[in-house]
């Protein structure tokens, strides 16, 4: 809460009631009503007064409420001889103060404070010489009626520590109220927020962004001249902790196409960052009206949320108090800081004989309407030595910075305050013809002060598809198609609070290639492999949507093509080695990712064609036709070589094993004396051989005829049988 109290009322803004203007000589005497015009000596304008003069004169308000004022602007008497005595009242039975000798001892600007609202003044001169006297201003003031403000409801309502709690983006709702001695009409509600915002109107909104603690004040101003207000009433609103989600993050951030990555996360509670919230006013501090009479101005901080009975026991707990000001003159002031049980400690002090002529900030010297020069921010801390009294800079200006207690005065007066409470700052301004503004102050407590007011209820992932695996607060995730995924962990406190921190990771496209096949070449027993790998260089890269993204390289072993060393240069010509493993290598490109193939080198041994015998076959049907698998001829044709690396195909002539045309069924009807041909070709070399002659003729015998005859004779006793041998 901040308070703000001007002792006396001096103050040159008062607009005059306007009235019939007149001048009025002391030597009218009587009652004289009226609220302008130039109050004189007896001699008026021109002429001084005379001697032996004895003259009394009351001057009251016009109107009821009003207060008279005088504002001298000329004044000489002689010295303790002509004395002039006003009295705060309608006769000289009130309180009065007397003025005597040159304009220096003038009464300056006097003002009613009483009930009647009058002024009265008597004058006496001596016998002897007189002088010009004095020539002042009449006008009159309404003097501020007494209003209190009232802070009714709010929305949320106070807790029963009586804290608004929020969470930051919060809104709250205030409603208010005031009493009012003479009049509430026409009033203004003036609503601080604590975070630099303000608001009119008895019922306002305001959304609290950031974490913290605010002190909200409602001022209720009336249209009285004078500018005259309540004394500020405060509620602290206690703005949630945010979460630290420092450390919530994944493992890879850019995922290959079907690669998995761990996310981890991780929340904090975090401490406010100022428990003490910083005061904004911006507090013209006026000129005194006289030497030595000093006028004290006075702001507030209500610290309320520490735990009870916390106190100060070492004076580095208390970090600094910083205050934002402009005055013209340092030499005349006291500030100093105020705890709750009244310890003070001081900044700057009046007549410690260190009074010189330095200013704070960039001021605007003896400006009678309030208008703020710069203000500079001035630190004081327990840790600097460094008195500001005597700290003047270029041209007699006190640097901003960090200075120490005043003189004497010393931080450790505070030891045994409580941290809880009405922690005060006060300036006193002792002199006349100087003024300043006062902008804003804080205090800074030690951090470790004050435990974080929040606790983290729950924490966990939002569900996905993607999710392969939950360990507590840490998941695996592997999604299954390109592009950005984002996974988002939510965190709830005590406050109600809900915080989440989204974490994205990119997936690259998809590689997509085709496997390589195996390279085979024949021996042809020159030591000496040549090995293409163009034709699996097109092939790896047939199916890819867009070639032009993968760049495809070879390599000798899957340890170089991890490491992208000592890559294959000569793919149309490399000289490979029987079962040789070659690794193609595709790059994705502006990505990190990669599929590495294997594929085998074969040397295949040069086709071999061993004769096999002329084969006899038998016709045992007669038709003159064997039918005959000559399949059955090809391992003995290969000899030791194995079958499945080669295919052997029969032909009727030379010309067609030649071409490989008219290719014979591997189940064929032979016939007698048929010769065939035989064709053997490599798998996948290209290597072959044929016959030029014959492999084979075969001879088909014709079946024995086992038939006979039977010719029966009369004795029965012979036979003859024939038959076909």
């Amino acid at each position: 809460m901040r308070d703000f109290k001007l002792n006396i009322i001096w103050i040159f803004l008062l607009l005059p009631f306007l009235g019939y203007s007149q001048d009025i000589l002391i030597s009218d005497e009587g009652t004289v009503t009226t609220c302008s015009g130039n109050f004189y000596d007896s001699g008026g304008s021109g002429g001084n007064y005379t001697s032996n003069e004895n003259y009394t004169i009351t001057i009251c308000p016009e109107n009821s409420g009003q207060m008279v004022q005088l504002d001298f602007s000329w004044f000489s008497t002689q010295t303790n001889a002509d004395i002039l005595t006003i009295y705060n009242g309608d006769d000289d039975s009130a309180p009065a103060t007397t003025y005597s000798g040159n304009n220096s001892n003038s009464p300056g600007f006097i003002a009613a404070d009483n009930s009647t609202g009058c002024l009265t003044i008597n004058f006496i001169s001596d016998a002897a010489a007189s002088t010009s006297g004095w020539e002042a201003e009449i006008s009159c003031y309404e003097p501020c009626q007494e209003i209190t403000g009232s802070i009714d409801s709010t929305l949320p309502a106070p807790d029963t520590d009586g804290n608004i709690l929020v969470c930051p983006g919060g809104q709250v709702d205030f409603s208010g109220s005031g009493t009012f001695s003479n009049s509430g009409a026409d009033t203004t509600y003036t609503w601080d927020f604590g975070d630099g915002a303000s608001a009119t109107g008895q019922n306002v909104s305001h959304v609290f962004e950031e974490s913290g603690i605010y002190s909200v004040g409602l001022t209720i101003t009336d249209t009285n001249p004078l500018g005259c207000s309540s004394e500020q009433v405060g509620q602290i609103v206690l703005v949630a902790p945010s979460i630290d989600f420092t450390g919530t993050e994944a493992a890879k951030p850019d995922l290959c196409f079907g690669d998995s990555t761990s996310i981890l996360g991780v929340a904090e509670t975090t401490q406010l960052e100022d428990c003490a919230p910083e005061i904004f006013e911006q507090t013209w501090l006026q000129d005194t009206q006289s030497t030595g009479s000093g006028v004290s101005y006075e702001s507030t901080i209500n610290v309320e949320c520490y735990a009870d009975n916390l106190a100060l026991t070492d004076i580095s707990q208390l970090i600094q108090i910083c205050v934002v000001i402009e005055h013209s003159f340092l030499g005349d002031l006291d500030m100093f800081l105020t705890s709750p049980t009244g310890q003070t400690v001081y900044f700057a002090q009046y007549g410690d004989g260190n009074d010189l002529g330095y200013y704070l900030g960039q001021p605007i010297d003896n400006d009678s309407t309030g208008n703020p020069g710069v203000g500079w921010n001035y630190c004081f801390a327990p840790t600097s030595t460094q008195d500001i009294s005597t700290s003047g800079g270029a041209n007699n200006t006190v640097p901003a910075g960090t200075y120490g207690a005043s003189g004497t005065s010393s931080f450790a007066n505070l030891i045994g305050s409580p941290l809880n409470g009405d922690w005060t700052f006060t300036v006193v301004d002792s002199w006349a013809i100087d003024d300043g503004t006062l902008f804003s102050w804080n205090l800074d407590f030690d951090p470790s002060l004050s435990a974080p007011p929040s606790q983290i209820v729950s924490q966990e992932w939002n569900d996905d598809t993607s999710i392969t695996e939950v360990d507590g607060n840490n998941i695996v995730v592997t999604p299954t198609e390109a592009g950005e995924h984002c996974y988002t962990y939510v965190v709830l406190d005590d406050f109600g609070c809900e915080y989440s921190e989204t974490v994205c990771i990119n997936v690259a496209e998809e590689i997509i290639t085709e496997s390589p096949e195996n390279l085979n070449i024949c021996d042809e027993a020159t030591n000496s492999f040549i090995f293409d790998f163009t034709s699996n260089q097109d092939l790896i890269l047939s199916i890819a949507p867009d070639p032009s993204q993968l760049s495809l390289v070879f390599y000798e072993s899957n340890e170089d093509a991890e490491s992208e060393s000592n890559p294959i240069s000569n793919i149309e010509s490399f000289d490979g080695v029987d079962d040789q493993m070659i690794y193609s290598r595709v790059d994705y490109a502006d990505t990190n990712c990669y599929e590495i193939s294997s594929f085998m080198l074969n040397v295949i041994p040069y086709p071999e064609i061993n004769e096999i015998d002329d084969q006899t076959l038998c016709d045992v049907v007669g038709n003159g036709e064997v039918e005959f698998d000559l399949t059955s001829l090809t391992q003995d044709i290969l000899g030791d070589l194995d079958i499945a690396d080669y295919t052997t195909t029969y032909y009727l002539s030379e010309s067609d094993a030649e071409t490989s045309s008219n290719e014979l069924n591997n189940i064929y009807n032979i016939t007698d004396g048929l010769s065939v041909y035989t064709r053997v070709d490599a798998l996948d070399t290209g290597c072959s051989i044929y016959t030029t002659e014959p492999i084979i003729t075969f001879t088909v015998l014709p079946g024995d005829d086992s038939s006979f005859t039977l010719t029966a004779t009369c004795d029965g006793t012979t036979a003859e049988i024939t038959g076909v041998a």
